[in-house]
């Protein structure tokens, strides 16, 4: 497994909860061997009624992309930077990582940031989108119906919060979820702490949802 991938990544161009430019943050992925990353902003109705500006939807999308597009711009052929969010919705704290997602895609679908976990799982069924819920038994999170998503992050790398990897990889192994890895970078002091590994390099987001798909990855847990 020589292809590691961040697969939980903020930008502080986008998510208030961020302190790292994407452009800065992919070159200190790139430094740290990472073969690329999945920028998963912030997605959530909250974000884009009070935090995101523009008036239409178009507008707020935009704005949503800045960081995913920033980092773009460091690309290069030995490493990716790829489209993800994670979302909320209303019924809960919960949050999702969701990969397969494109731009065209979050433009077309202003309203899954009202649906529930239940409703989006149709929308995910049928525009191949990969559902991971992300630190499923941090304090501020619910237990998901496992018929809602396909995965659970079992290794959240951020410091500040007690996510209880732990129990995520029990809950994993009981419903034989896909698992993910993931640094939740917002600080320096996340860098490298999670990630994915392939056999291969991945260019784009639906390749790296088939290796999660296929199960033939390694996790990295410090």
């Amino acid at each position: 497994m020589n292809y590691m991938y961040e697969a939980h990544f903020h930008t502080a161009d986008v998510s208030t909860c961020a302190h790292i430019s994407a452009q800065e943050a992919v070159e200190l992925y790139k430094n740290a061997g990472y073969s690329g990353v999945v920028v998963t902003d912030h997605f959530t109705l909250e974000c884009f009624e009070k935090k995101y500006p523009g008036e239409t939807w178009k507008d707020k999308v935009d704005y949503f992309l800045r960081g995913y597009r920033n980092a773009k711009k460091c690309e290069t052929e030995t490493f990716s930077v790829m489209l993800g969010i994670e979302l909320r919705f209303p019924e809960n704290d919960n949050d999702y990582l969701v990969y397969g997602v494109d731009e065209q895609f979050l433009y077309d679908h202003e309203d899954i940031v009202s649906m529930t976990a239940k409703q989006f799982k149709k929308v995910a069924e049928v525009n191949q989108l990969t559902v991971i819920q992300a630190h499923p038994f941090r304090i501020d999170s619910n237990i998901t119906n496992p018929r809602y998503i396909d995965g659970v992050e079992i290794y959240n790398g951020n410091k500040r919060h007690d996510s209880s990897n732990n129990m995520a990889e029990i809950w994993a192994k009981k419903h034989g979820f896909i698992t993910t890895s993931g640094s939740d970078f917002h600080e320096y002091e996340d860098l490298a702490r999670g990630g994915v590994s392939f056999n291969r390099f991945v260019k784009d987001v639906k390749e790296f949802r088939a290796e999660l798909l296929s199960g033939k990855y390694e996790l990295k847990r410090p």
